[in-house]
C-alpha cells in the first residue's frame, strides 16, 4: 500500500474553494467544502482543463475551460453520472492534508 503523501496545510485552501497541486506526475485538485477536504484528479476529462481553478458552488466544481461540472465529494459529472473523475483518498492530520495515490 502506497505511502499517504502531505500535499498542502489545511489553511492554504480556503473554504469554498479549490488549489492544484502536483505530486510525482500526477495533478491533484484540493477543494475545501465547508471545511471538509476532497481530492479530485485535477485534469478534466473533457479537454484537460485545470479543475482545481473552476469556480466551486457548494460541492459543485466547475472546469474553467468548458464548463463541465462535477461533485467534488463523488467525482460524479453533474449532468452525466456515467462519467466520473477519479477521487483521490485523503487524511487531515493536525493542520496538514495527505493524499494516498495509487500506482
Amino acid at each position: 500500500m502506497p505511502e499517504p503523501v502531505r500535499i498542502a496545510g489545511t489553511s492554504d485552501v480556503p473554504v469554498g474553494e479549490g488549489r492544484e497541486f502536483t505530486v510525482g506526475d500526477r495533478v491533484i485538485a484540493l477543494f475545501n467544502v465547508d471545511g471538509e477536504f476532497h481530492a479530485l484528479d485535477g485534469i478534466c476529462p473533457h479537454s484537460g482543463g485545470p479543475l482545481a481553478n473552476g469556480p466551486l458552488r457548494g460541492c459543485v466544481v466547475t472546469c474553467p475551460w468548458h464548463g463541465w461540472q462535477f461533485d467534488v465529494t463523488t467525482g460524479v459529472h453533474c449532468l452525466a453520472p456515467r462519467i466520473t473523475q477519479p477521487t483521490i483518498p485523503l487524511e487531515v492530520r493536525g493542520d496538514d492534508v495527505y493524499v494516498t495515490l495509487e500506482d
